[in-house]
């Protein structure tokens, strides 16, 4: 029997129970803006990636000053890419475009390890190509593991493991 239309969190709940899958789950209410990912970088510099009801807002530049760069995108601009289960990270990125640049959002727990640090940071790529690296310093990253998957799946989407993409719409 084949997984299509299952859903993400419980397969990988399965395999990662000491993990929290976060707080947002399928039909959840949007009330506010939920953190995905925030950090600040040995620049001086941070960046907050929030979901909300029809997608997620980008904000980088220095805190508590007017952002460098705010993107808002819905969720049909936005690619998620999920854990697929195997490694010795548990991992997932959010791609956002702004033109020809794409930002490539991250997070990740090493599982390999007793302390199961976490990291996280941005890749700037143009046309395929690095253009930048950020990297959140550890004591600033406030990430839960799968919380891009789990927004996704919050705004209706499913992973399909067998096509290995994300279906619109969950059967």
């Amino acid at each position: 029997m084949g997984t299509s239309g299952y859903r993400l969190s419980g397969h990988i709940a399965m395999t990662a129970t000491f993990l929290s899958l976060g707080a947002l789950s399928s039909g959840a209410a949007w009330a506010q803006d939920a953190v995905l990912l925030q950090c600040e970088f040995p620049n001086g510099k941070g960046v907050v990636l929030s979901a909300h009801e029809n997608g997620v807002s980008y904000r980088f530049g220095h805190p508590g000053q007017s952002p460098d760069l705010a993107l808002e995108r819905p969720y049909a601009e936005v690619v998620v890419t999920p854990w697929p289960g195997v490694g010795g990270a548990i991992w997932e990125e959010l791609r956002l475009t702004n033109g020809d640049v794409s930002y490539v959002l991250w997070g990740a727990l090493d599982r390999m390890t007793d302390d199961h640090e976490m990291t996280g940071g941005i890749v700037v790529e143009r046309n395929g190509k690095e253009l930048a690296r950020f990297d959140c310093v550890p004591e600033t990253l406030d990430y839960t593991v799968f919380g891009f998957s789990d927004a996704y799946e919050a705004a209706g989407y499913c992973w399909d493991f067998d096509a290995q993409s994300w279906l619109e719409r969950c059967e």
